[in-house]
């Protein structure tokens, strides 16, 4: 999906394409909508998130696998600007299905270096009634900003769309382990990932916002090329559901306007 000039300047989709954005969140289990973020901003967030991410490296062995790091991202400028964390049109995308009183519960980061390999395919959650094989309506929606292109080349996320952010069995809902990554490929239900399915790769500019469902199994990819991979990681979910925790200066969150106020409510203030 591409935002229109019109849409853009209005912070809201049409209605027309809503709906579309509903249809492949409910169905397909995400959805990407281009053209979300300008070039100043993007040029803004990757000059920040570079020294932050070369700072980060040289402390941190990497955490989710070989060459790729989950990085925590400090609430301030220029991440924490409200086009991006209260964005209008992400939030009316996610509002229309998980309500109007959704917090953001995560706020971080995932980077893949050169020499980055295959994870396994999985879903960020377990499901919430092990003791069931049910089925449950969204809860929890993770919003991916890649900072660069996606490119077949650079480790794109791949997904296993249309139907797994469904499967409601543990027995078959592959919960990450990121030092056990080979072992989890061999094994029966990893064979079955990626041998009887097929993934989809994310490719996708950057600027671009992609939205899926938190149990949407997927999984990052090698990146050959010689540059960094970033992209910015959010998780918006019903209030009830808490995936993380985001700290914000009790000074800072003063000030926040409102609309970021309200989805960062329950944010740790230090």
């Amino acid at each position: 999906m591409k935002v229109t000039t019109a849409e853009w300047e209005t912070g809201e989709l049409t209605p027309e394409s809503l709906l579309a954005a509903q249809l492949n969140l409910k169905i397909k289990g995400y959805v990407i909508i281009e053209d979300v973020f300008d070039e100043a901003q993007l040029t803004a967030l990757k000059a920040r998130f570079n020294e932050l991410l070369n700072a980060y490296v040289e402390k941190t062995d990497p955490n989710r696998g070989a060459s790729r790091y989950g990085m925590p991202l400090p609430f301030e400028s220029p991440f924490a600007s409200t086009t991006l964390v209260a964005n209008p049109i992400i939030l009316q995308v996610i509002r229309s299905i998980l309500g109007e009183d959704i917090i953001c519960s995560f706020f971080a980061s995932d980077t893949a270096l050169s020499g980055s390999q295959y994870q396994q395919a999985h879903s960020d959650v377990a499901p919430l009634f092990p003791e069931d094989d049910i089925s449950l309506p969204p809860f929890c929606y993770v919003v991916n900003i890649p900072l660069v292109d996606f490119r077949p080349d650079n480790g794109p996320t791949e997904i296993w769309p249309y139907g797994t952010h469904l499967v409601g069995d543990p027995r078959v809902v592959p919960i990450p382990d990121f030092t056990r990554i080979q072992e989890l490929r061999e094994s029966a239900l990893g064979r079955f990932t990626e041998e009887e399915m097929t993934p989809q790769q994310v490719i996708t500019p950057a600027g671009s916002v992609v939205i899926r469902d938190i149990r949407m199994w997927h999984r990052g990819t090698p990146n050959r090329s010689q540059d960094p991979r970033p992209m910015m990681a959010m998780v918006y979910n019903r209030p009830w559901y808490n995936h993380g925790v985001v700290e914000i200066a009790g000074d800072q969150f003063e000030i926040l306007p409102s609309e970021v106020k309200q989805v960062f409510r329950k944010a740790v203030l230090r």
